[in-house]
């Protein structure tokens, strides 16, 4: 049975229901010696089944672990990272052939995924793409792309669910405040359980590269996807958010614009922070780069609010920054959703549009 889903969410809430039950109808037959511990233990499991139907509810809702072994850990978290090679000859030759093979339809009709090896980094690992309606509707047109990044812990199809991003994106469609993109939910936890916050990691694996350059091959090759910088954005929460800012500021060749979503801008983790080209407010002073970032934050999240001027400060011309600070609200999903409208509406006064 799924971590996600709703069997077990109604098998959580069938237990906390029928354990209260079972123990008002136990408790007066239990007798002698085993009597107090039996009642005891009654009580016990009904306190656990109600803490288990509210853990497996947020986790359902929020999807901080995807799997059961995410959960328990077992699922290589205790590796180390390692360097991983950097892809072969072969492997980049045979790739457009290949991947055609491997993407499968995933979460609808609309959005597929694949577990593919990226051929600069070495990266394996898994990327869902969602089309919009005028994709099949105008079999002729090429469509900009946004790659969306999830907070850590986390998973890429909090996008598809929680996030809503496509339901977003067409309401906002519908309205003719966006149009239509590929979205793209590539993986950013490489290695489960450690936060390589979208970095080449020195001796280990080259995220980076992963989602700069292979995950955007890999989608030019099997979809109808428009190539030119120009036409991809980012756009990801919290941890993501980081992502979504530095990937358009170390390859603005390949990137015009990224959206930020209560992110943060320095890496966490103590080995990156030393790392060249981690620091965003840096790359902006010392770069440069000729793209646009929207950074959203909220009066009530401050830390996200100190970083956002943080990034103003630092940001010079052709760089620019916009912000987008609402006046409430805190650090999670509810927020950000909201945020959504405005955000792909943006993202469509900057990059190329559908051709």
């Amino acid at each position: 049975m799924s971590l996600l889903g709703w069997p077990l969410l109604v098998l959580s809430i069938l237990l906390a229901l029928t354990a209260p039950v079972g123990c008002a109808l136990l408790w007066g037959r239990v007798r002698g010696m085993a009597a107090w511990p039996t009642r005891i233990s009654l009580i016990v499991a009904s306190q656990l089944t109600a803490v288990l139907v509210a853990g497996v509810g947020l986790n359902d809702h929020f999807e901080f672990f995807a799997s059961w072994s995410d959960l328990t850990g077992q699922n290589g978290a205790d590796a180390p990272i390692q360097q991983q090679n950097g892809g072969s000859e072969p492997l980049a030759r045979g790739l457009s052939k290949r991947l055609r093979k491997d993407f499968r339809p995933d979460h609808g009709k609309d959005t597929f995924s694949a577990t593919l090896v990226g051929a600069k980094s070495g990266v394996r690992s898994k990327i869902w793409v969602w089309l919009p309606p005028q994709y099949q509707q105008h079999p002729q047109q090429h469509f900009p792309v946004v790659e969306l990044f999830p907070g850590f812990p986390g998973t890429p199809v909090t996008w598809l669910h929680t996030m809503q991003g496509p339901k977003k994106l067409q309401e906002a469609m519908k309205k003719g405040a966006a149009q239509p993109y590929i979205l793209v939910a590539p993986t950013i936890t490489v290695v489960p359980g450690h936060d390589t916050e979208c970095a080449n990691v020195p001796h280990g694996p080259k995220v980076a590269t992963w989602l700069a350059e292979d995950v955007r091959r890999i989608v030019t090759e099997n979809f109808r996807a428009l190539p030119g910088r120009d036409a991809w954005g980012t756009m990801g929460y919290s941890t993501g958010g980081y992502c979504a800012a530095k990937l358009p500021a170390q390859y603005p060749h390949l990137f015009r614009a990224g959206v930020s979503l209560s992110g943060y801008f320095t890496p966490s983790t103590a080995a990156l922070a030393r790392v060249p080209g981690e620091n965003v407010p840096e790359l902006l002073q010392t770069r440069r780069p000729p793209v646009d970032l929207l950074l959203t934050a909220s009066k009530q999240d401050p830390g996200t609010t100190t970083a956002v001027n943080t990034m103003v400060q630092a940001a010079k011309p052709p760089s620019i920054v916009y912000t987008y600070i609402v006046p409430r609200g805190g650090h999670n999903t509810g927020v950000w959703t909201a945020m959504l409208p405005k955000c792909f509406q943006w993202l469509t006064t900057k990059l190329t549009h559908a051709a």
